[in-house]
């Protein structure tokens, strides 16, 4: 299927559902939030409902994922050359053990909801906003069967994380597939962490050309039609997914 209508039948699924598929891990300093799509601008449908994502449009902007509005990262002023994507560098499956098990251990700090959890984990933890953690993961029991698809970053040592994994819900059998985007980094010390912050416009339009990329987008594609899939074929998953896409009506005629 050709990428443009590959994007296009993602987004119509994604309205359709009511739910987002992909978040990032990216903040902007003044919101001191998780995740990028966690932030809302003026005209954003933001949705109380305790499920780990939000209705968005930054993938609407990048991957075409979803119907509604974000902002974007924060930019700071450039101060280096553009970085190209490496074309010929492949997005790796499992390849990096220290980032599976980086990422395992974030999904598991957030229903831990225990500050002190994340310190080990990122960069900064005044980014991390427990009580909205909280609402999101209110009725997730676990996470499951994570899977690391990685990518070379822009800088030293860094990486793009398009992280798969299962949500399971309490009191629902049926595994919901999701999958989340990190910007992993280096510190000093040669350890990985998750990055949270500002970055500037040559990494986020680095970032935006890896996820808008036919590797990535076919990767996203999959785990869409598993969701799908699994939601059509289980009664209790897709009732609660159905109560999710009324909140987010809901949220959306009051605002």
């Amino acid at each position: 299927m050709k990428l443009k209508y590959k994007k296009l039948v993602v987004m119509i699924t994604m309205c359709t559902m009511g739910i987002g598929l992909v978040t990032f891990s990216i903040t902007r300093p003044s919101d001191k939030s998780t995740t990028v799509v966690e932030n809302s601008s003026d005209d954003a449908v933001k949705v109380e409902a305790s499920l780990d994502t939000d209705i968005s449009n930054a993938s609407v902007k990048s991957a075409s994922l979803l119907p509604s509005a974000t902002p974007t990262p924060t930019e700071v002023p450039e101060t280096k050359d553009d970085v190209a994507v490496d074309q010929a560098d492949p997005l790796e499956k499992n390849a990096h053990k220290e980032i599976n098990t980086l990422i395992k251990n974030y999904l598991n700090a957030k229903l831990s909801k225990k500050i002190d959890k994340f310190k080990p984990l990122v960069n900064d933890i005044s980014y991390i906003d427990l009580k909205d953690i909280a609402r999101k993961t209110k009725y997730i029991e676990a996470y499951k069967n994570v899977t690391c698809y990685t990518k070379k970053g822009p800088e030293e040592g860094s990486y793009i994380v398009y992280a798969y994994h299962e949500v399971k819900f309490s009191s629902i059998k049926a595994l919901a597939p999701a999958m989340n985007e990190f910007y992993v980094k280096m510190n000093e010390k040669g350890k990985l962490y998750i990055y949270l912050g500002e970055i500037d416009n040559t990494t986020k339009q680095y970032l935006d050309e890896v996820r808008d990329s036919d590797e990535v987008m076919d990767l996203i594609y999959d785990v869409n039609e598993k969701l799908q899939k699994v939601v059509a074929d289980d009664k209790e998953l897709h009732e609660f997914y159905s109560k999710l896409e009324e909140s987010a009506k809901n949220v959306t005629m009051n605002n």
